[in-house]
């Protein structure tokens, strides 16, 4: 019936009422409204219409009896369309004419469709047509180009087409709010879902193997999602942007989750993840804002880069003993982070792992840790004391404070601590970087000659510092070393210092700096309009 064109009335009703299905769900439709002496031309566009898997409902009964049908009226008043066809029988008829009048008192949008160029609109209806929009010409202008332009500005929340190719499920174009992949369907393919904004339900059946990437990111609506035990991979981004999933569950072991899956899934609060997963990519829930709690698979043993970085909500976590390594920024920005339990295998802390967790009070550091990357724990505003396992050959803490095993590094001040001065220990050659990050009540700091390097930000932030002298034995300030230190007024440099980083002393603005005339650091506060002057 592809190619089928009617040669009389009947012969257009017959194929309409058995080719084009009237819709009876709920979903959102097209109500179309058009006289029954048109039907052989309103036919040949509901052909096309009905190719591009819109949902509409039409009365397929002929116009008769005097009272208009309190079921046209809910029809109309139900529809998210109003799809009229207009030419001289449909302004004449009074039928049609009704429906026009009921559309526009239930304030529905109006698409015109003009089945000849030249129709008189009657004054009753000119007023509600005459501001509508609609496609130039007419229908016997070219029917197959009029009709593409119609349908693009159809609403896309009336169509119910999924695309599938050879078992791929390359595309969506429909509006549903609920939507189960077919059965011959065994992956879905790359954005094939994406920004479909009214689907609240996805039903993956057992049957898809792999769920491509971005292949329903930006779905605004989709409230919970399960992944079955068929399923083998979900692709980068797949579900990110779904700010209203609150839940999400997974059957398979195997299952691989690309990096960024759940991004921003912002409502995201009950995760339950199958025991036998490994690994969790980069990004993999970043940015779940509304996660207190999760228990991560027994079987994981790596946690990937900022896999939970700025899940603002969450409080605590227990990382599984088989995991070997944290990456970089993996709890970045855990603003409600308090606990966390780190095991007997684990080998890395990365950078930043854990970066601005405001609540983090503690944390103790097994005998399995190598290494702990730069800024693990910058912006831990709340850290009193770091424990490291006596047993650890690589670091060790004093009074709470993390070193490096032989204490030529200091790694890392706890911010909270609460003392006013503090010496640090003439073993140390570098201060680390943003290794006094943030630490709000030191008021003075003692640097012994031992020290050659003050690492990036070192010590940023530090609001209360006041004055700070740097010994002759270092060569190098990093980066931002003092950055935003507020109450400093003056810094002595020694003519040692000959490497510069960028901004290290924005944000200082009531400070001096203490130096010798010619010294490269006098050069280097002449650049900077930094205030400098020689030491008394």
């Amino acid at each position: 019936m592809e190619n089928f064109v009617p040669e009389t009335i009947a012969e257009a009703e017959r194929y309409m009422s058995k080719e084009l299905t009237a819709y009876e769900g709920t979903e959102p439709y097209i109500f179309v409204s058009y006289s029954h002496r048109d039907t052989m031309q309103v036919c040949r566009v509901m052909k096309i219409i009905e190719r591009e898997k819109f949902r509409f409902w039409y009365d397929d009964t002929m116009e008769i009896g005097e009272d208009f049908r309190e079921e046209l009226r809910t029809r109309i008043e139900n529809c998210s369309a109003f799809l009229l066809f207009i030419s001289e029988n449909s302004m004449g008829s009074k039928y049609c004419g009704m429906e026009i009048i009921t559309a526009f008192k239930f304030n529905k949008k109006i698409y015109p469709v003009y089945l000849t160029d030249d129709v008189v609109i009657p004054a009753p209806l000119k007023m509600i047509l005459e501001n509508v929009q609609h496609v130039k010409g007419s229908v016997n202008s070219d029917l197959e180009k009029y009709t593409k332009k119609l349908v693009s500005g159809l609403p896309v929340e009336t169509m119910r087409s999924l695309q599938v190719e050879d078992g791929v499920l390359v595309a969506c174009k429909d509006g549903s709010t609920e939507l189960t992949i077919p059965e011959d369907v065994t992956v879905i393919g790359r954005a094939a879902f994406k920004n479909c904004e009214k689907l609240e339900q996805l039903h993956i059946g057992e049957q898809v193997r792999s769920i491509e990437r971005e292949a329903c990111r930006g779905c605004k609506s989709l409230k919970s999602l399960h992944l079955p035990s068929g399923l083998k991979k979900v692709g980068e981004s797949a579900f990110r942007d779904c700010i209203s999933m609150t839940s999400m569950s997974t059957d398979n072991d195997d299952l691989e989750l690309g990096e960024r899956t759940f991004e921003n899934c912002a409502s995201l609060s009950e995760i339950h993840l199958a025991d036998g997963i490994s690994e969790l990519y980069g990004g993999v829930f970043n940015s779940c804002k509304s996660l207190v709690n999760i228990k991560l698979p027994a079987k994981l043993n790596i946690l990937g880069e900022s896999s939970f970085a700025d899940c603002s909500s969450l409080q605590s976590i227990d990382i599984p003993t088989p995991v070997t390594k944290l990456d970089d920024m993996v709890f970045s920005g855990c603003l409600s982070l308090q606990s966390v339990s780190l095991k007997d295998k684990i080998t890395k802390i990365g950078k930043y792992a854990f970066k601005d967790c405001k609540s983090l009070e503690n944390i103790f550091i097994p005998r399995s840790v190598q290494n702990i990357g730069a800024g693990a724990f910058r912006g831990c505003a709340a850290l009193e004391e770091i424990v490291v396992d006596p047993h650890n050959r690589y670091f060790k803490s004093l009074n709470g404070i993390l070193f490096n095993k032989n204490k030529s590094e200091l790694v890392c001040y706890p911010a909270k601590l609460a003392a006013n001065h503090f010496s640090v220990p003439d073993s140390v050659a570098v201060i680390s970087a943003w290794a006094f990050c943030e630490t709000s009540a030191l008021e003075t700091i003692e640097i012994p000659d031992s020290v050659t390097e003050i690492g990036e930000g070192a010590f940023y932030g530090c609001s209360s510092l006041k004055n700070i002298e740097l010994p002759e034995s270092v060569v190098r300030i990093d980066d931002t070393a003092f950055h935003g230190c507020t109450s400093l007024q003056y810094a002595i440099v020694p003519d040692s210092v000959k490497e510069f980083g960028w901004g290290i002393f924005s944000g200082c603005d009531n400070l001096t700096i203490i130096c010798s005339d010619s010294s490269a650091v006098a050069k280097y506060c002449d650049v900077k309009n930094i205030p400098h002057r020689k030491k008394f």
